[in-house]
């Protein structure tokens, strides 16, 4: 008999909160103690680069924003709800924050690796079901609460690693694939060319 798949709402596997409100325009400061992420750093590729981030000047009124290692971003407001890849602070020697409308993903490590549930938000089944729920006309969201309350399919850690593991398989292969075009198109032109200069000699 085939065994039915576990399932969690995300509120019940991580902690949610959204980001740092701030007041007024963000005002860059090369000397600031903090880097920023802003909708605008996050593109339609999930990987993020911490060390292009704006820095400004906080203190510690906003410790308790601070990223950590493990934590997920997911922009709840605009067009695209999409989960990007856990930040490594130790890449930026600064702390990292969020401004408000992105949300932080904190997943309880006994229940849920932080690289299975950045892979499973950004499913299309589980896309499908934040679409769902977002709310607003002209600016739409996602709402802390309906966010928590997506159902998404939990496997053992075991079962999440061996997932992680077929994704990043899949990556690298995508990668070798688009090097192997690369150099098959350079060979290509380079032959055309050598091709076309000898009819003129």
């Amino acid at each position: 008999m085939k065994k039915v798949a576990q399932t969690a709402r995300i509120a019940d596997i991580a902690t949610i909160r959204n980001g740092y409100a701030f007041r007024g325009r963000i005002e860059p400061n090369d000397e600031g103690d903090t880097r920023v992420i802003q909708a605008s750093d996050l593109t339609l590729d999930t990987e993020l680069n911490a060390d292009t981030l704006a820095c400004v000047q906080l203190g510690k009124k906003v410790q308790r924003y601070n990223l950590n290692n493990n934590d997920i971003v997911f922009t709840a407001r605009g067009l695209r709800q999409v989960a990007y890849r856990p930040i490594r602070q130790a890449v930026t020697g600064k702390p990292i924050i969020t401004t408000f409308g992105l949300l932080v993903i904190s997943p309880n490590e006994l229940k849920a690796s932080s690289d299975y549930l950045h892979w499973v938000l950004n499913t299309v089944q589980v896309q499908q079901r934040l679409q769902s729920m977002k709310e607003g006309t002209s600016i739409s969201f996602i709402s802390e609460k309906n966010f928590g309350s997506v159902e998404i399919p939990l496997p053992t850690l075991e079962q999440q690693e061996k997932i992680t593991q077929l994704i990043a398989l899949h990556k690298h292969r995508e990668h070798v694939r688009q090097q192997l075009a690369e150099t098959d198109k350079k060979i290509t032109h380079t032959a055309a060319w050598s091709l076309a200069t000898e009819q003129l000699l």
